[in-house]
Parts: C-alpha cells; sequence; structure tokens
C-alpha cells in the first residue's frame, strides 16, 4: 500500500532535481522540503506543508518543477495512529532517495 506513495515521493524530488532551476539549486530545495516536512507530526499539518512547499516548487518561475500531488494522498479519508507514519516514512524515505541518488550521480560525473 505505501510502495505507491515512496514511488511518487521518489519521483518527486527527481522532478525538483531536474526542475528549471538546475540540479544544485534542485537539491537545496529538496532538502528544505525534507526539513520543511519531517518535523510535522499530525496529518493535517504534514499534509498542509508538503503541499503548500509542492505548490511553491511548482509555480514559482524560477523553479518550475515537473511535479503533481498525488491523488490518493488527499482523497484519503483519514490519516491516523501508525497509518500516517507509515506515510510519512515512505514519502521521506522517497525524497531522500531522490537525492542520495544525484549525489551518486554527481560523484560519477566527477570520477570520469
Amino acid at each position: 500500500m505505501f510502495e505507491k506513495y515512496f514511488k511518487w515521493s521518489f519521483l518527486t524530488g527527481m522532478g525538483i532535481l531536474d526542475a528549471r532551476c538546475g540540479r544544485d539549486r534542485g537539491k537545496e530545495l529538496v532538502r528544505k522540503l525534507l526539513f520543511e516536512i519531517r518535523g510535522e507530526d499530525t496529518p493535517g499539518r504534514f499534509l498542509e506543508k508538503l503541499v503548500e512547499k509542492l505548490s511553491e516548487y511548482k509555480t514559482n518561475t524560477n523553479i518550475q518543477a515537473p511535479i503533481a500531488i498525488l491523488p490518493e494522498i488527499m482523497e484519503k479519508e483519514e490519516w491516523h495512529a501508525d497509518k500516517f507514519y507509515y506515510l510519512k516514512a515512505s514519502i521521506l524515505a522517497g525524497l531522500l532517495n531522490a537525492l542520495v541518488l544525484a549525489d551518486e550521480n554527481r560523484k560519477v560525473d566527477e570520477n570520469e
């Protein structure tokens, strides 16, 4: 069930990294997003912060990241208890993996 949220957040992170602002700025934006949402301990605040930041990254003319919100995240009637923490963990893990992959690709490019 949570695999789709992980995949979506990974692709979202990659979209931010490939945004118009460039890969280095994209990495900073992914880091900022991780920092902003990881501290939210309630479903409503977590989703609000996530949507707020992704909307900024999509609509800001200097960023224009090719991203979208996964509808199932918002359609779920209630995210509570363990389900919320699994959702949060899968989203954070996907974003983190995108950031790690970008760093690994950069190291490979520098070694060539």
